[in-house]
């Protein structure tokens, strides 16, 4: 395939507003990898994308609007209770854990409505509801104001909960995840909340989909060093997780 049209399908993909990784180019258009990093360079200089770690997103990646909760209901849903699943497996009756918003995370909630002697903090009002019926578990609800399109509480009253508590494992969902950005999210309020989080937890476990990888939102609330384990699905850019390898992240795909 020549140069022209492999730039033509480059540029067809993140026009769909898709990060893309430069292992699944190569394989798809029967290329090298250094071939596409040299497609994605000339795209760049361009003005037509961002490069990534591992691939690229579309300019402007970080101002998209940001979906609701039930726009992102529908998306990959297998893999999302694939990767819940496999999160619920870590959690132990005794432990205390901190929940933050998400489909992936609510996914995970819903696992949980049986377990006993078991902790949670959330800020986010649907997955108080999933677990307020679980006489084994003690639920802790931030309290704060309530964004719509999240279903996540925030402001001072949530962040004044979160700077007083301690927990074990901290499961978060993300909209973006990359090796430069780290965890990123559309909204700066939420990502002020979800650093609060972060500082609260022994372990952070993140819960992304490959959706997620590679994408950078507008506001960044961790470094990825501050990652202890990811969890993800089949499809996630296999460069991507050797660099988590090599930076001690654990990474468990489903």
């Amino acid at each position: 395939m020549i140069s022209i049209q492999r730039r033509k399908i480059i540029i067809d993909k993140i026009n769909s507003g898709m990060p893309l990784s430069v292992s699944e180019l190569s394989r798809e258009l029967g290329v090298s990898p250094m071939t596409i990093r040299r497609d994605l360079s000339s795209l760049e200089k361009e003005g037509i994308l961002t490069r990534t770690h591992g691939g690229a997103v579309p300019v402007g990646g970080g101002s998209e609007e940001e979906p609701s909760f039930d726009e992102k209901l529908n998306r990959f849903p297998a893999e999302k209770l694939a990767i819940a699943r496999k999160a619920a497996e870590l959690i132990k009756d005794g432990d205390t854990i901190l929940l933050n918003a998400g489909t992936t995370v609510t996914a995970l909630a819903r696992l949980l409505k049986d377990r006993q002697n078991l902790t949670v903090v959330t800020n986010t009002v649907n997955i108080a509801m999933e677990l307020a019926q679980s006489e084994g578990i003690n639920l802790v609800l931030t309290g704060g104001n309530m964004r719509t399109r999240s279903y996540a509480m925030v402001g001072s009253l949530t962040e004044r909960v979160l700077r007083e508590i301690h927990v074990q494992k901290a499961f978060l969902g993300v909209n973006g995840i990359s090796i430069e950005h780290g965890l990123t999210t559309p909204n700066m309020t939420e990502a002020h909340t979800n650093s609060l989080m972060v500082k609260a937890a022994d372990e952070i476990i993140v819960l992304a989909d490959h959706s997620k990888i590679g994408r950078v939102t507008l506001s960044r609330f961790a470094p990825i060093e501050a990652v202890t384990t990811l969890i993800t699905d089949r499809a996630a850019p296999p460069d991507f997780i050797e660099e988590l390898a090599r930076r001690g992240i654990e990474v468990i795909v489903v």
